[in-house]
């Protein structure tokens, strides 16, 4: 069946306007819009509705034509004695009449100004009545018509145009710095600032460091999106460690998320203070988060650890240690369950008479400390050695994916 045909079938059923006609046939014709698109239907339907060198006409179709607002059928069928009353569109009740893009650019222009938002791209995102979903669904479902469109998508796009034109703004459908919200039931509109995401790696230079808190890890990470402007700032970390642990080597990754901030110009680089180095900053996304959430557990580390033992043991003892870790799993209590984590290797270097100093290569997500100690983890060096051993010192020498 021709798109003719579809649309007169459509109209002898439903009053439409021009807008809610040619959104049925949105994906079968490029560069016009559904506006333009359903007028030029109505047009050809008239043409061929109106045979006028025969002096014959369709009554059924130019009514229908009249009935969904058509200008010319309008004026034909008056012309005959019949005078039609144009109906609201069944599927959008004549919204687009209502929708004022002037008005919303304004608005927007105004929000902008108002709270000071700095942007260089946005999206538009609308809320319509669940109504008039229905009766579009309704529409091209009883047709069985598939090449339709949403009535929000062409709507975002009519308001996304204006805005680009008259904002000298991008529009971006993967990652906006805004979204401007349209709820085309009462008429307001607002202006969601996106978050900026910046990653990052940190080193702890000095033992006493926690990651969060006073003083910490967080507190030197939030002062460098200060100059943001931020409503908050939320830190997101691959992991944990205790604030008597070092991070040295590559650092630890993390994400800085600052929420609702005025302006986006991202200090990138380097920046160390108070004992704390945050390497390689730069813009990052939510995909970064995700990541990190979801692989905290599974970073290699590589550990330095300063230990005391409390017993006597020989070279051979030591030497069958760093053999008997090498690609060795262990089991450490969690809770009520356990976890299995993967130990790739030790290295073993005495210092001076009961101090050792281990080079442990491991998977993430347990505690060095408990599988030194041998507290709830199977095996561990303390129970392997035989001897009571307890960590001094512990550095982080390097994390990656």
């Amino acid at each position: 069946m021709s798109i003719i045909e579809e649309a007169k079938k459509a109209l002898l059923k439903y009053p439409l306007c021009d807008h809610c006609l040619g959104r049925l046939f949105a994906s079968r014709g490029f560069m016009i819009s559904n506006e333009e698109r359903g007028r030029s239907i109505k047009n050809v339907l008239f043409m061929e509705a109106l045979n006028s060198s025969a002096g014959m006409y369709d009554e059924g179709v130019l009514t229908a034509l009249a009935r969904s607002g058509h200008r010319e059928s309008l004026l034909f069928m008056r012309r005959i004695g019949k005078a039609i009353e144009p109906q609201s569109c069944f599927i959008c009740g004549n919204l687009f009449d209502k929708i004022n893009t002037n008005s919303i650019v304004n608005r927007v222009k105004e929000i902008i100004n108002e709270q000071g938002i700095e942007f260089s791209s946005f999206q538009v995102g609308s809320v319509v009545s669940r109504m008039i979903i229905d009766n579009e669904v309704k529409v091209s479902t009883e047709l069985g018509i598939t090449s339709s469109e949403s009535i929000k998508r062409e709507i975002n796009r009519m308001i996304g145009k204006a805005l680009a034109d008259s904002l000298g703004k991008r529009y971006s459908r993967l990652n906006p710095d805004v979204v401007v919200r349209v709820n085309t039931g009462d008429g307001s509109v607002s202006v969601e600032v996106m978050p900026v995401y910046i990653e990052a790696r940190y080193r702890k230079l000095i033992r006493g460091i926690p990651q969060v808190g006073d003083a910490s890890v967080a507190s030197v990470a939030k002062e460098t999106v200060i100059e943001l402007k931020p409503l908050d700032v939320v830190l997101h970390f691959a992991g944990v460690e205790g604030s008597e642990v070092r991070v040295l080597g590559l650092g630890r990754p993390m994400v800085i998320e600052a929420i609702r901030p005025l302006s986006r110009n991202i200090r990138e680089g380097t920046i160390i203070k108070n004992g704390v180095q945050l390497l390689n900053l730069k813009a990052a996304g939510k995909v970064q988060v995700r990541e990190i959430k979801s692989k905290a557990g599974e970073l290699r580390r590589v550990y330095r650890v300063l230990v005391k033992l409390y017993g006597n043991v020989n070279d051979e003892q030591l030497k069958s240690l760093e053999d008997y870790f090498s690609n060795r799993q262990i089991r450490q209590s969690m809770g009520r369950g356990k976890r299995v984590k993967l130990i790739y290797g030790l290295k073993v270097i005495p210092v001076s008479g009961s101090i050792l100093e281990l080079i442990i290569d491991t998977q993430g997500g347990f505690s060095i400390r408990r599988f030194i100690t041998s507290e709830g983890t199977e095996p561990s060096i303390s129970g392997t050695l035989g001897v009571k051993v307890i960590p001094i010192e512990v550095d982080i020498l390097g994390i990656w994916y």
